[in-house]
């Protein structure tokens, strides 16, 4: 099963005396590709929605966030580096394809600051539930990212 990493934020430039700070977000991301998916869906006839086609769910971008929070459970990260990773990542899937729901432990790394007191970066994971959906997946995934742009200049 294939999985595509999109990341979605709008881009909001800071300029202070010392530095320019481009922030990005994620939030209100997978609503915002549903209904896009969906308005398309509906004006080429066809029946199926967003949620009939793609799992899909917002997680931070670096799972080491995840994995070394302190709240991650201990069967997540008791074995060595690779295995904890492996372990994350189906642990993932299962959230990915609705088979349990995303814990209160993980929503909470993701909102808190990083070492700079910046939000961590997040991406829109998504997957076909369908390998026929994986080519609409890859298009999106395509025009999601042709504009986007990150920088931080510190002056």
């Amino acid at each position: 099963m294939e999985i595509f990493k999109i990341k979605l934020h709008s881009s909001v430039d800071l300029i202070t005396n010392s530095s320019t700070v481009i922030f990005t977000y994620s939030e209100g991301s997978l609503k915002a590709v549903k209904d896009l998916v969906n308005e398309m869906l509906k004006v080429f006839g066809k029946t199926e929605t967003f949620d009939d086609i793609f799992y899909a769910e917002i997680f931070l971008d670096e799972d080491s966030y995840y994995l070394e929070s302190g709240s991650c459970p201990e069967e997540l990260t008791n074995g060595d580096w690779k295995q904890n990773q492996e372990n994350f990542a189906k642990f993932k899937l299962s959230i990915l394809k609705c088979e349990i729901e995303k814990p209160q432990w993980m929503e909470n790394v993701e909102k808190s600051e990083n070492y700079d007191y910046y939000g961590k970066s997040t991406s829109l994971e998504l997957c076909a539930k369908d390998e026929k959906y994986s080519n609409l997946a890859n298009a999106l995934l395509r025009y999601l990212y042709s504009t986007d742009h990150e920088a931080i200049y510190d002056g």
